[in-house]
């Protein structure tokens, strides 16, 4: 069967949920193509490649690209009489399966697909029925069986598939910057988060943490630089890379520099950045890490976002980093449900105190089905049938603030970066431009450009392409991405 797999937005960061799943239907003797929203039309590439099934993968902010490309292709196919299979996998419809119904797709899958979309696809090849198949659900109500990977059969599962994303997008092999993930799932209960959301679904299918060995991970990354050079910059993407100094850190620390040697990038909690970790970590090569911020006080952070973090323990972290020389990139959300637009202000200048190397902002966005957005509602700061915002810069959704403070809000989103990073004698500057009067449409395209060129020059500058049209291509992307 021909699978098109369809993407967003092209980004440098490689998107490892379809690469595997194209390498898995290409080891099953199938083929695959890849489309992306923002550089082609869908019905177009459905009427030259006539694929068997449409592949959509989404999170829940992406829903406004996926869903008009959609209904145009509904209204071709139900025209022309062409026959394709529609299904959506990715966050989204794992905690919103009523999509199913809303779009009138054939399928969703919920949480792993390794199994479930082979599956699939033979029995659409033998003209069998599709009931039954762990993480397919066929109606708005979602799967009937679940089912997840443990830690030995994902280090029995194929590479990703990079030729798919490549092909579609040439210019991103020559950034240098090539994704991995070591890991799967994680055990904390941040409210604003789908992992506990996907714990609580999947409780009865095995172990919350799944992770590959060491040597399963490291040969996948030696296969990388050897097919697709150049290779300067390795990121890990594990929601936590490490949660406790054990033995798999210290055979990664050890066989890392000796198989590998190129700096990488990963994701960390404050509370598992130890003073081990960080020496490890070190040892291994880490050039740069990501610690969220969340929320400036421990009363929001810690009684409404869950996330178990003491001021003190930030700050140890942050500093912990800076004693280590590891370059920090962290987020923090503005206009949480019950806060108010001075606690807004108390987050940006908490953060600027921490002195992080890359210091974002983002419009808080309760996703449908977490328990931040049941809070949101339950309190009346947001109607149930509330538009879930689609872009890091977007207004809150709350009605908790007028629409003056949402503007402000926003700028933060938009410019915090700047303000957090600036000299302490452009403060009164930075502030002024968060509060006016420039419009935000100029503050967004300004205040994110000067993010991405902070992102990529401080974080990740040994994956900066050679070539300048690369680099332009690079940094619209990454702009067009937060816009």
């Amino acid at each position: 069967m021909h699978v098109l797999f369809v993407l967003n937005i092209p980004y440098a960061i490689e998107p490892h949920g379809v690469m595997l799943l194209s390498s898995i239907c290409k080891q099953a003797g199938h083929k695959v193509s890849l489309t992306l929203l923002k550089k082609h039309d869908l019905v177009d590439q459905v009427k030259t490649l006539k694929p068997d099934v449409v592949a959509y993968s989404v999170i829940g902010s992406e829903l406004e690209a996926f869903a008009p490309a959609d209904q145009k292709l509904r209204e071709y196919l139900k025209a022309s009489g062409q026959r394709v299979f529609r299904i959506m996998g990715g966050p989204h419809p794992t905690f919103s399966p009523g999509i199913l119904d809303t779009l009138e797709l054939d399928a969703i899958c919920q949480g792993d697909g390794e199994r479930a979309l082979p599956a699939l696809l033979e029995r659409l090849e033998k003209g069998e029925s599709l009931e039954g198949i762990p993480n397919i659900g066929l109606t708005g109500e979602g799967a009937q069986l679940r089912e997840k990977l443990n830690s030995e059969e994902l280090d029995q599962l194929p590479f990703a598939d990079r030729d798919i994303y490549y092909d579609a997008v040439p210019y991103i092999p020559q950034t240098g910057l090539r994704s991995f993930m070591a890991s799967r799932g994680c055990p904390y209960h941040c409210t604003f988060c789908y992992n506990h959301v996907y714990n609580r679904m999947f409780k009865e299918c095995g172990p919350l943490l799944r992770r590959r060995s060491v040597d399963n991970l490291l040969s996948e990354v030696e296969h990388v630089i050897k097919r697709y050079p150049p290779v300067r910059f390795i990121r890990f993407f594990d929601d936590t890379f490490s949660l406790t100094v054990d033995d798999w850190l210290r055979e990664f620390s050890e066989q890392y520099p000796k198989r590998i040697g190129i700096p990488f990038y990963c994701l960390m909690r404050p509370n598992t950045f130890t003073e081990e970790a960080a020496k490890l970590l070190k040892a291994a090569g880490c050039y740069s890490i990501s610690m969220a911020v969340e929320a400036g006080s421990e009363p929001i952070r810690n009684g409404i976002l869950k996330r178990g973090l003491s001021d003190e323990e930030m700050r140890r972290a942050f500093d912990l980093a800076r004693k280590y020389n590891i370059k920090t990139y962290g987020n923090t959300m503005i206009g949480i449900p019950g806060t108010t637009l001075e606690d807004d202000f108390n987050s940006l200048n908490f953060t600027r105190g921490l002195r992080l190397t890359v210091p974002t902002f983002s419009v808080c966005s309760p996703s449908r089905g977490t328990e931040l957005a049941d809070y949101a509602i339950e309190h009346g700061y947001m109607p149930p049938d509330a538009d879930f915002l689609t872009r890091f810069s977007a207004m809150s959704p709350l009605n908790t603030y007028t629409l003056k403070e949402k503007k402000i809000q926003a700028r933060i989103a938009c410019l915090g970066t700047f303000y957090c990073t600036v000299p302490g004698f452009l403060l009164p500057f930075a502030r002024a431009l968060i509060k006016g009067p420039i419009p935000l449409g100029l503050a967004k395209k300004a205040g994110f450009s000067f993010a991405v060129f902070r992102i990529a020059t401080r974080l990740f500058p040994h994956a900066i392409p050679k070539n300048p049209i690369t680099i332009l291509k690079v940094a619209w992307d990454g702009i067009r991405y937060f816009w």
